[in-house]
């Protein structure tokens, strides 16, 4: 996948993920992130995923930031900042 198309994935999934309309994409950028396989509340194993990062910026220094897998285009991660 290309940065290009990334940004199209975050775009199309903005609405799913709750990203305010008034985000705007500041950019993408290609990342290995470690991702739990089972409940946040428990131990579990832990998987490396190549994702894309895409980022939305709001007003007042606010984000909120996808993480896209490389090889499935789903979003696997949602972070939003305080």
């Amino acid at each position: 996948m290309t940065e290009a198309q990334a940004v199209e994935v975050a775009l199309a999934a903005r609405q799913e993920m709750e990203v305010p309309e008034g985000a705007r994409v500041s950019g993408a950028e290609r990342a290995y992130i470690e991702l739990a396989e089972g409940r946040p509340e428990e131990p579990s194993r832990v998987r490396d995923v190549l994702v894309w990062l895409v980022r939305f910026v709001l007003g007042g220094g606010r984000w909120v930031e996808l993480a896209i897998s490389d090889p499935t285009t789903e979003v696997v991660r949602v972070r939003r900042s305080r």
